[in-house]
């Protein structure tokens, strides 16, 4: 479970951009179904919870925070990494600083073999057409 204070900060952000009674927001709330934001609104959402909890939340992990809930478990999971549990597959991982991507990228991709060429074209004339024989 989230820690209360991350959910109140999140519930009250959210209450703010639509205007309302943050205690008409619960956890269990779907961002775009039950609160009706589009994808607009919950890149500006995420964006105040960055500034909130001063942190950066890479776009991969987007499709994750569906929930209030869980979005206040990611929060909460990247501002204390040891409380995560192993277990639960649902939260996302902590984004990788640049550094960190860096020495960890994938392996490089095999060279392709060069597309072999197709020989020059030879220029082929026209077959001469057979012009009938005249008779002299």
């Amino acid at each position: 479970m989230a820690d209360q204070t991350i959910v109140d900060k999140i519930t009250q952000a959210l209450a703010d951009y639509l205007k309302r009674d943050a205690a008409t927001i619960r956890a269990t709330h779907h961002l775009r179904d039950d609160l009706g934001l589009d994808s607009m609104a919950v890149i500006e959402l995420l964006y105040k919870i960055e500034e909130t909890f001063d942190l950066q939340i890479p776009d991969q992990d987007l499709s994750a925070m569906t929930t209030v809930r869980s979005v206040s478990a990611y929060v909460e999971q990247r501002l204390d990494p040891a409380k995560s549990s192993p277990t639960d597959s649902r939260k996302p991982a902590p984004a990788k600083s640049a550094s960190t991507a860096k020495q960890k990228a994938a392996p490089a991709k095999p060279k392709l073999a060069k597309p072999k060429s197709a020989p020059a074209a030879k220029s082929k004339k026209a077959p001469a057409k057979l012009k009938p024989k005249r008779k002299a």
